[in-house]
């Protein structure tokens, strides 16, 4: 399957719901707990109804930590992440980590950038002075991590 065509987020779950693609959606409860992360900002549609279809696991996505079990942990991996490679950079406050892989690289996106944000990477094998942006969308990321 391949949605490189179109990139809109639902079409892509759908998708995946006709063929029964393995993923396990987040609960109510979940979902609630999440929202409570960021008290004073709004967490964006498309990372909430990501987290609705698949906020529990989807195989795609093995090895990559983002889940319910993961979420609470992230920021302060980020965090820990960054001073072990004795990066400048910092997280602010309005930095959601919403993704990190086996230790070494983790995804963000600003808290005030509307329903869609922008992704932006810090990968210790690449060097450099800012965060990366990989993505205009949060929509385009999760579906090119599918087509990857």
């Amino acid at each position: 399957m391949n949605f490189y065509k179109n990139r809109n987020i639902e079409d892509f779950f759908t998708s995946l719901e006709k063929v029964s693609y393995p993923m396990k959606p987040c609960s109510k409860d979940d979902i609630s707990k999440l929202v409570k992360l960021s008290p004073t900002r709004t967490l964006p549609k498309i990372y909430l109804d990501f987290m609705n279809k698949a906020g529990n696991g989807i195989e795609f996505l093995v090895g990559t930590d983002y889940s319910m079990g993961d979420i609470f942990d992230l920021k302060e991996g980020a965090i820990e992440l960054l001073e072990e490679n004795n990066s400048a950079r910092k997280i602010a406050d309005d930095q959601f980590i919403f993704m990190m892989h086996q230790g070494y690289m983790f995804w963000f996106f600003y808290l005030n950038d509307g329903d869609d944000p922008a992704v932006y990477c810090y990968d210790e094998s690449i060097e450099s002075d800012d965060f990366n942006k990989v993505s205009d969308t949060l929509s385009d990321f999760i579906i090119s991590l599918y087509d990857w």
